[in-house]
């Protein structure tokens, strides 16, 4: 029904429009219709359908009475339709409308203002005007006050209903056509404006528009016509003065006073139009943009005004009065101000719409009168609106029209102030004298609160005719002013404040004047305009004042410069003014910075004075501080008028240049505050209070200031700043020497921020810094002196920060030559090669070195550079190659290095060229930048040099096996004699055969044993010997010959070999010189490296022999100090325990350790060629006389064990007594760190039986520690040296130490077992004991882990705990599986070992990655930390170990302590299996309890229950009632037991995530066994199982024992119900003396504890 209803409406509508438009059609007079415009005939066929039509339309709306009823429909679109129908009758049909129907018509016409739905109103107004033209008589027809004008009344007042869009503009068109006698004209009218004034509050900002229009535009109307409704001259005015007196005066004005207040317009409808305008921020002036209501009213008012004035400007009298009076009692009433904000308001839009046209009836009827009736009051009121209003309508009007109009009105009131001379005094004369006598006295008043708004209008009143007259009066006004008092030239505060504020306005003055849009010339738009000579000379005067400074004269000489922002640089000083006003202030500035404490301040001082007198007289430094805070005030007032004298000499860069070096001391300063004392703190703490207003000043200077400044002001800017950075680094002050550098470098960072702008200028920057002088450089000149200037590392320090920070090809740049027109005469080009090679030579400098810090980053600059910076490269080597000849010969001797050279051995050349040369070709092969062209090269280049003629050149041949040490390294490649040989090169053929002549050579010389002096033996086998480098990649372990040597050249070096073994014999060489052991100790390295196949028997026992010498020595010196240390313990307090340890681990002669270190490298290479042989040889090893060798071999391993055990005991004793001293002996370790390294090396290859033998020697010793505290101090130590952590967790965790590394010892044996009832006591009292961990282990196994558990995922405290653990556990899974040790070890760690170990291991294992990922992929496809624990849990699972993860630990990283943690679970796992799911079952984190045992089934499982079921299957339960199935393809056992006639199958499952979860067992079958029985025996294996910590299989074979015991008649315990326990597998021994039942120990003691008695569980009788 309701669609059948709208589509009805929709019909009727849509029929009504159709009838309307058919009307228009047919019946429209030819003329009005536009396609006939050109037919003169109408055709006729039109005539008759005319006819037709109009026949058809009488009778259609007669038959549907006038369509009224359709006016009646609830559908605006009916009603609509309708009053369109009703416009088309009324149009085309007037005859239509008779006397019989129009009172009924003009009824619903007229009255039609009752429509609400706005969408009716435009074709509502459409018939209303329409019939009110053709009908005027229809409005007498009705009560017109009634039927239309009340409805009307109310369409008014509520906005039109909503259609102000439409109904405003229709408005006078409906006051032309009312019909005058059908209203009274005054009370209409009155009622028509107040009615629509009051429904402008529904109007939004879209209509405001409509309704001010319509309004003006029905007022004009209004006055217009008012001889429509008044007869005579009278009548008329009257009419009109009545509308503007009660609409225009009382209505518009009022509301336009009261708008936004308590009274008047609505707030809430202005509100949003407010919000509005002030989000797009519009102009008040600016007509483009939508206006808010104030305006808009505003605008309306003044052109109503204007319509008046047009019509009758006597009407404007009313209007005027009014204001005048609302001006007198807003002005003579205080808190007005918002009332006087809308008259200037008011005064703005005159100007706008109606001044600006070239009208002056404004002033003449309106503002005029005002301002002279209330200018008395203006003048006596301290309110600043009541001046600006004055202002305004000066500035609109001008000057002189104001004045006139306001003196002419009230000349009374000046007569006493202004003496006439008749008509004698022009209006020019007038106007200037009423300026001078009234306004500006008046003006210029002592502050009060419309000081402002005062100067303000007195600015307004300069007139362009009189401007230089007004201004220079003002200003010797003012000056006049001033205390008698004041110093010659100056004027008192209170004058300076009202000048500063005078000028500060005169500054917008002028720019208002240059932005108005007269294109001739305005007084007062240029700077020069303002200038008085009275202020030039005050300003100099001010410049050269002494202390105090008012702040009032501070804040007038800026005003005076200007310059305050950049937009408000315009000055009123003359060019020579300012520039010797600068110049004072520059003289203040460089006074204040000779007075500080620092020398490169002083320093910096002396070069701006430039060697002129700039100190002024002071009584004190507090003057000093004064006079530099007024300078600094001034500039920050006016910092941009210094900007326009930047072309004058050096005044800016020298201003600039002072303010960056107050803000570079007041830097330091507060650097140094924590190491002052209160005598330098007092001095400094007011340079510092004006050091930090220079910081705060400085920042605020924009980058684009510095880089505007000329080219000249910008050079010297940066040669003063960056030769104050130089004195800063190179003048000695030992209060700044730490932090100077990162000052330095971050004051050069700025430099090249705020001042350069582009290459040119930071290449100039860097070039004078890096330039040459007498303190730099030190190393690259022609003296080179070892005696260094002093902050010559300071400043390297400087430039090695600054490539940090820009690159060195930003530095490099700054070497190369610069624009020459920004170069000092005295400068000299700076080199980048010899820039690098003083860099290097340096080495060390504060905080970095040239290894960590400039190496890398040359080498990273020469790969990227083109080819043209392979010439730097060869410079930087010349520099170097060219000193170290010259220089490295006089150096300390140093040993060469074996392998290529490692930072530490290059810290051994003392000699800075050479030490240079060396790092620098190192780090060039190392990287690949040269290869081995460029390697022969220089070996050939050196073995040129290497003799002078006949003669050598023994400063070459010093340093000639360092460098060749070096130039061998791209020569690397090692091939096994007999596997092989590799194609020989050009340049590896060179290097051979330079080689073979330097062996011939040393050949010829006499063996070392008779030793000569000047023959250069040392230096020659020197150089041999650093020919036959080792490989060190890997470590110790993995060393190997670094080169391949041809037959010739390995036949030579064993010659020379053989040559000192045959002149030795079978002497010790520990007899001879230290140098000539040496020699032949590292002569026997490369021997045994390079030609060990070449040896015969006599040589290796020549090679053991001394070997074993020279490391015993050691021994015997380790032996005695761990003695020595031990010694202390009961004879010393811990301070003096301290100081004696050190004492004696201090190293007098590091002779021994180096030729031990030689001897251990010798025996690590010996090892590895025994390995190596008896691979190549099997069984026969004749040739080598193995047991001989195997013999001497165990010897020399037991000395080095022993030398471990000296120095793990020497800690644990520190440890044990003096904590603090405990690193003392551990950092002895790293300072010899290689050789620890090839004592653990020899560890690892050590056998057991000679680790047995060592460990018994260190217990016959009787110390106070034993080897293993030894050990754990090594394992545990602070200092750790990785590869001896592990040589000592290898001989912890293997045995025979292992059996005696954790448990303490006890009586018990370690061996019981309980396989036989015989057996049973003995087993069951074993595992009563308690069993004790060691002491350097138990408390990190049970109370660190709640410790580390906070700590750091890397930190010390942690491995530690993990490294214990793993110990632990690896010592639980070399126990026998049913010994009674390892069933108390399992019981300890049930008691006492907190679980939170596993919440520290799942701290390593990203377990959450693999609830995203699946872990089924391969490791590969994991994270790195959760792949590498998932791999190592894996592999520990199936082999029990864990010493694959802990040998790779070092050093500590994330991925490795991942790897380790791994294999400690999966190791935990397997032999404490219900342990872990104990842990597991108390996870309370279901996420994380899901992500475990997802990791656990995936990594752990699969190979633990394959291992379970192995061993269940491979069980021998030996018993023929008893029998086992194992089904790994379900992971099932059934375990089948049969007693004479009954008979039980139980079968248990093993779970996916075994054993985090916990085997199923289940009873298949049974028979002739009771029901009880049969649960108590399936609970019974549910408890065995679940309970093991260990193999199921043992848990299978307990329960069975338990069974048998059960059919022998034993009794069970009445606790658990077993015979034998489910944990500790022990009898029930314990009986009660009453009831006579025996209980388990461990049941009862829990029955005790848990119930709180000490009662027996069945007969409560006291146990």
């Amino acid at each position: 029904m309701d669609e059948l209803e709208e589509m009805y409406q929709q019909v009727i509508s849509s029929t009504l429009l159709a009838l309307a438009t058919l009307l228009d059609v047919l019946i429209c007079p030819q003329q009005e219709q536009p396609a006939f415009e050109n037919i003169t005939t109408e055709p006729k066929h039109a005539t008759k359908a005319r006819v037709a039509a109009v026949s058809f339309g009488e009778k259609f709306l007669t038959d549907h009475r006038n369509f009224l009823d359709f006016l009646k429909s609830q559908r605006p679109a009916i009603r609509s339709a309708t009053y369109s129908v009703l416009k088309s009758f009324i149009k085309n049909m007037p005859q239509a409308i008779t006397e019989a129907n129009i009172k009924s018509i003009a009824g619903a016409i007229l009255g039609a203002f009752n429509e609400k739905d706005p969408t009716c109103h435009s074709s509502m107004w459409d018939v209303i005007l329409i019939f009110s033209r053709r009908f005027p008589g229809g409005w007498t027809s009705l009560n017109v006050q009634k039927n239309i004008l009340n409805p009307f009344w109310n369409f008014l007042r509520n906005g039109c209903f909503g259609s102000p869009q439409v109904s405003y503009p229709a408005l006078v068109l409906f006051l032309d056509n009312v019909p005058p006698k059908a209203v009274a004209g005054d009370k209409f009218f009155l009622e028509f404006f107040k009615n629509l004034w009051v429904g402008r509050k529904t109007s939004l900002s879209a209509d405001r528009l409509a309704f001010f229009q319509a309004f003006r535009e029905c007022f004009l109307w209004s006055l217009n016509n008012a001889s429509r409704y008044n007869d005579g001259e009278g009548s008329i005015s009257h009419f009109r003065v009545t509308l503007i007196d009660n609409i225009l005066v009382k209505l518009i004005w009022q509301d336009f006073l009261a708008t936004g207040s308590s009274k008047g317009y609505d707030k809430e409808s202005v509100s949003s139009e407010k919000n509005i305008s002030h989000s797009k921020k519009v102009d008040m002036l600016n007509m483009n943009y939508p206006m808010p209501y104030l305006q808009e009213l505003g605008k309306s008012l003044v052109e109503i005004l204007l319509g008046i004035h047009l019509l009758d400007s006597n009407l404007l009298s009313a209007f005027t009065l009014e204001l005048q009076d609302s001006c007198m009692s807003v002005l003579q009433q205080a808190g007005n101000v918002e009332i006087v904000e809308r008259i200037i308001l008011f005064m703005l839009l005159l100007e706008q719409h109606a001044v600006v046209k070239g009208a002056t009836w404004p002033l003449v009827f309106i503002v005029g009168p005002v301002l002279a009736k209330s200018f008395s009051v203006i003048r006596s009121s301290d309110s600043p609106d009541t001046v600006k209003l004055l202002s305004i309508a000066v500035s609109i009007f001008g000057p002189q029209k104001i004045v006139q109009e306001v003196f002419n009105h009230n000349r009374k009131h000046c007569t006493s102030e202004l003496s006439y001379d008749g008509d004698d005094v022009s209006e020019a004369e007038d106007f200037l004298q009423i300026f001078k006598n009234i306004f500006v006295p008046w003006c210029l008043q002592s502050n009060n609160g419309s000081t402002n708004a005062r100067l303000d209008l007195l600015l307004t009143l300069l007139d362009d005719d009189y401007f230089s007259e007004q201004w220079s009066f003002i200003v010797n006004y003012v000056i006049s002013q001033s205390y008698s008092g004041c110093p010659a030239g100056l004027i008192d505060s209170d004058q300076a404040a009202m000048l500063a504020m005078l000028l500060e306005k005169a500054r917008d003055e002028s720019t208002k004047r240059k932005a108005g849009d007269d294109s001739n010339y305005r007084p007062g738009t240029n700077a020069e305009d303002w200038h008085h000579e009275c202020l030039e000379s005050y300003a100099i005067a001010a410049s050269r004042s002494l202390p105090p400074y008012s702040t009032a004269h501070v804040q007038f000489i800026c005003s005076l410069l200007g310059g305050l922002r950049e937009e408000r640089s315009m000055t009123f000083l003359s060019r020579n003014t300012l520039i010797v006003f600068y110049e004072e202030i520059f003289r203040k500035l460089v006074s204040f910075i000779h007075d500080s404490s620092f020398s490169w301040v002083q320093n910096a001082a002396s070069m701006l004075s430039n060697n002129e007198e700039t100190s002024v007289e002071h009584d004190n430094s507090l003057n000093i501080v004064e006079t530099a805070q007024f300078s600094l005030e001034i500039l920050d007032g006016s910092f941009y008028c210094l900007k326009t004298l930047d072309g004058e000499g050096g005044i800016v860069s020298g201003i600039l240049s002072a303010i960056f070096v107050i803000e570079w001391e007041c830097n330091i300063s507060k650097a140094l505050d924590d190491s002052l004392d209160d005598k330098s703190m007092t001095r400094i703490k007011a340079r510092l209070s004006f050091g930090e207003y220079v910081c705060a000043f400085l920042n605020k200077i924009n980058v684009h200031f510095f880089k505007s400044l000329c080219v000249d002001n910008r050079r010297r800017l940066l040669n003063i700043l960056i030769q104050s950075v130089k004195s800063a680094i190179f003048v000695e002050d030992r209060r700044v020497n730490d932090r100077i550098t990162s000052l330095c470098c971050t004051w050069v960072l700025e430099v090249l921020e705020r001042v350069c702008v582009d290459e040119n200028d930071e290449q100039n920057l860097l070039h004078q810094l890096l330039s040459k002088d007498e303190r730099w450089p030190v190393f690259v000149v022609q003296k080179f002196s070892s005696t260094k200037a002093s902050g010559h590392q300071k400043f390297v320090a400087l430039i090695d920060k600054l490539i940090q920070k820009i690159g060195i090809a930003r530095v490099f740049a700054g070497c190369g030559m610069p624009n020459s027109s920004m170069l000092e005469r005295s400068q000299e080009i700076a080199s980048s090669a010899w820039l690098a090679a003083e860099i290097l030579c340096t080495w060390r400098w504060p905080e970095n070195s040239a290894i960590s810090s400039f190496l890398p980053s040359l080498s990273a600059y020469a790969k990227i550079s083109n080819s043209p910076q392979e010439s730097l490269l060869d410079d930087i080597l010349s520099i170097l190659l060219n000193g170290s000849l010259i220089y490295g010969g006089d150096s300390t001797k140093t040993s060469v290095s074996m392998w290529p050279f490692p930072t530490d051995e290059m810290e051994g050349i003392e000699e800075p060229f050479l030490r240079a040369l060396v790092s620098f070709l190192s780090t060039l092969f190392k990287e690949n930048i040269w290869g081995t062209e460029k390697a022969s090269y220089l070996i050939e280049l050196l073995a040129n040099k290497l003799f002078l003629g006949e003669d050598v050149n023994t400063n070459c041949l010093k340093i000639l096996p360092l460098l060749i040490t070096v130039l061998l390294e791209p020569f690397y490649g090692y091939v096994e004699p007999g596997r092989g040989v590799q194609p020989c090169s050009l340049e590896d053929k060179f290097v051979q055969n330079t080689v073979i002549d330097w062996l011939e050579r040393a050949l010829r010389l006499p063996p070392l044993v008779t030793w000569k002096t000047g023959q250069d033996m040392e230096g020659w086998l020197q150089l041999v010997i650093a020919c036959y480098p080792f490989n060190a990649m890997g470590g110790p372990q993995a060393l190997k010959p670094a080169r391949s040597i041809s037959p010739d050249e390995m036949k030579l070096l064993y010659e020379l070999f053989l040559k000192q073994r045959l002149v030795a014999g079978g002497s010790a060489m520990t007899n001879h010189l230290p140098v000539v052991q040496m020699l032949l100790s590292r002569l026997m390295v490369v021997s045994v490296g390079y030609c060990w196949n070449e040896f015969s028997e006599e040589d290796w026992d020549f090679l053991l022999f001394n070997l074993r010498c020279w490391i015993q020595s050691v021994v015997v010196m380790m032996e005695d100090t761990t003695e020595n240390v031990n010694g202390l313990v009961d004879n010393s307090s811990a301070s003096l325990m301290y100081k004696k340890i050190q004492e004696i681990i201090s190293i007098s002669d590091p002779f021994p350790l180096k030729i031990s270190e030689n001897a251990l490298l010798s025996f690590s290479l010996f090892l590895k060629h025994c390995k190596y042989q008896q691979t190549e040889d099997g069984d026969n090893l004749n040739t080598m006389k193995a047991e001989k060798l195997d013999s001497a071999k165990d010897r020399i391993i037991e000395g080095i064990l022993r030398l471990l055990f000296c120095t793990g005991i020497s800690e644990a004793i520190a440890n044990a007594y003096c904590k603090e001293a405990a690193p003392v002996i551990a950092s002895s370790r790293v300072a010899h760190t290689s050789f620890w390294e090839f004592i653990a090396s020899a560890v690892l290859n050590s056998s057991s039986q000679a680790r047995d033998r060592a460990v018994k020697s260190i217990a016959f010793w009787g110390l106070s520690k034993g080897s293993i505290s030894s050990l754990y101090a090594i394992l545990f130590t602070s200092k750790p040296i990785p590869l001896l952590q592990f040589a000592a967790y290898f001989v912890l965790s293997n045995e025979p130490v292992l059996s005696m590394a954790v448990v303490e010892d006890s009586a018990c044996n370690s061996g019981i077992y309980a396989a036989s009832d015989q057996d049973s006591s003995r087993f069951d009292s074993s595992i009563e004991e308690k069993i004790r961990l060691k002491e350097e282990i138990s408390y990190i196994v049970e109370r660190a882990p709640f410790e580390v558990l906070e700590m750091d995922l890397l930190a010390h405290q942690r491995v530690s705990l993990f490294l214990a653990w793993s110990l632990l556990i690896s010592h639980l899974w070399s126990l026998p599986s049913s010994s009674s040790e390892r069933e108390r070890l399992i019981q300890y760690i049930q008691d006492s070992a907190t679980p939170v170990i596993l919440d520290c291991l799942f701290q390593h294992i990203p377990v959450e990655i693999s609830m995203t990922q699946n872990l089924k992929k391969k490791d590969a496809e994991l994270s790195g930390g959760l792949s590498k624990a998932a791999s190592a849990a894996t592999q520990a699972t199936n082999t029990g170990s864990l010493l694959f993860t802990v040998e790779s630990l070092w050093p500590i990283e994330s991925g490795k302590i991942s790897s380790l943690a791994g294999a400690i679970y999966g190791l935990t796992l397997h032999v404490l299996p219900a342990y872990v799911r104990s842990w597991f079952n108390d996870l309370r984190d279901r996420n994380a309890s899901t992500a475990i045992e997802s990791f656990t089934r995936t990594c752990c499982s699969p190979p633990l229950i394959a291992n379970e079921l192995s061993q269940i299957k491979k069980a021998n339960f030996r018993d023929e009632n008893f029998s086992v199935s194992v089904s790994k393809s379900a992971n099932e056992v059934v375990a089948t037991y049969t007693k004479d006639e009954t008979g039980m199958d139980l079968v248990i499952r093993l779970p996916a995530s075994y054993p985090l979860r916990p085997v199923d067992v289940d009873c298949t079958r049974s028979l002739g066994i009771s029901e009880i029985k049969q649960r108590k025996w399936l609970m019974s294996m549910m408890l065995f199982v679940r309970n093991q910590n260990g193999a199921l299989a043992e848990a299978i074979g307990i329960w069975k024992r338990n069974f048998d015991k059960e059919f022998e008649g034993v009794e069970e315990c009445p606790i658990c119900y077993s015979v034998i326990h489910t944990t500790n597998h022990s009898l029930p021994r314990l009986a009660c003396k009453t009831c006579k039942h025996k209980f388990h120990s461990a049941c009862l003691y829990k029955w005790f504890s848990t119930s709180h008695k000490s009662s027996c569980p069945l007969c409560q009788s006291p146990f």
